[in-house]
């Protein structure tokens, strides 16, 4: 029989899956890591299990204790899903642009939700970064602080890097990864270049976040409000460790949502917002990638969260990213 004994352990081990959509027949190769195969469908997981089970082998934390964090929606999920196996409890404050789908399956698991505005700067005492560390200074509570922990770096390097370079048998040249709290790209980046110090690393970042003018020293443009959800920032986070990366790949609104609904339509693949920049950039770096060459990225989560969003044509057209009487994807490659 094969059986386990908590929805834990079926953390991770996601699987590389073939990416056709916008790159040449004769082109190198092109995967992505369905991270939304993990158990709350998104690839903050392996982030909240890391963290959560070595605060409690620690003794930082014991069953009945409250855990605090801010998030855009996956890892509040990830952390909820996490504490209530582990007999914790969790307050997770996000800002309003979060879909419902995010909001309701935190609270599925237990958590208390609370949103706060959107434009609201980093440290606005409303926000929901500066209202997450309010809480748990005020009470005590363990707070997880996925922007600037270093076990969220250390999640993927022992996780997510392993993982692409057995998978790939090493022959990985290119890694792309959505930069949110930096850690994914940190801790599978550091890995992964170890182990090939010639591996190329590629951000990616919407376009209105901070990180592509930190990552590169260039003016690529002041910050402002986006759409995409789970990458992107209006503060560097030290989680991210700009000195392993080579290059940054500006995305906008539009183009990841469109590239999102095509791969889901083409190939079946349930694709999230930031899976959709990611794509449009893999794109972009198998276009000057050599036909030998294998390229990975992270699609970080799935489809099914933003079915009232970027899924739904009439909230594509509220928001200016297709025209009243157009189809948002008229048809497939």
């Amino acid at each position: 029989m094969r059986t386990y004994d908590s929805i834990l352990e079926l953390t991770g081990n996601t699987p590389l899956v073939r990416l056709k959509t916008g790159i040449p027949d004769n082109g190198p190769q092109v995967f992505v890591k369905l991270e939304l195969l993990n158990p709350t469908g998104s690839t903050k997981d392996r982030l909240a299990l890391y963290v959560l089970q070595k605060a409690m082998q620690e003794g930082v934390l014991s069953p009945g204790d409250t855990v605090v964090d801010n998030t855009s929606g996956n890892t509040g999920s990830s952390i909820a899903m996490v504490a209530s196996v582990l007999g914790l409890k969790s307050i997770i404050t996000m800002p309003d642009k979060t879909s419902d789908e995010k909001i309701n399956l935190m609270k599925s698991y237990g958590a208390e939700v609370i949103v706060t505005p959107t434009d609201c700067d980093h440290n606005d005492p409303d926000g929901y970064y500066m209202v997450a560390r309010r809480i748990a200074k005020e009470n005590g509570y363990f707070d997880v602080n996925q922007y600037d922990s270093q076990d969220n770096i250390e999640a993927h390097y022992r996780t997510t890097g392993p993982e692409i370079w057995e998978d790939t048998a090493g022959k990985i040249t290119h890694f792309v990864a959505g930069v949110g709290t930096g850690g994914t790209i940190s801790g599978a980046g550091k890995f992964l270049r170890e182990r090939n110090p010639d591996l190329k690393i590629i951000a990616v970042d919407p376009d209105g976040s901070v990180f592509a003018n930190y990552i590169t020293g260039e003016h690529r443009g002041d910050p402002f409000v986006y759409k995409i959800e789970g990458i992107g920032s209006d503060v560097i986070t030290g989680a991210l460790n700009a000195d392993i990366i080579d290059e940054v790949i500006t995305v906008k609104d539009r183009d990841s949502f469109e590239r999102a609904r095509l791969i889901t339509l083409n190939e079946g693949i349930s694709a999230g917002g930031s899976s959709g920049a990611v794509a449009f950039a893999l794109e972009k770096v198998a276009a000057s990638a050599g036909p030998n060459d294998l390229i990975v990225g992270i699609f970080a989560d799935g489809g099914i969260r933003y079915l009232s969003k970027f899924y739904n044509d009439n909230w594509m057209q509220a928001n200016g990213f297709a025209n009243k009487n157009e189809e948002v994807v008229s048809e497939k490659i």
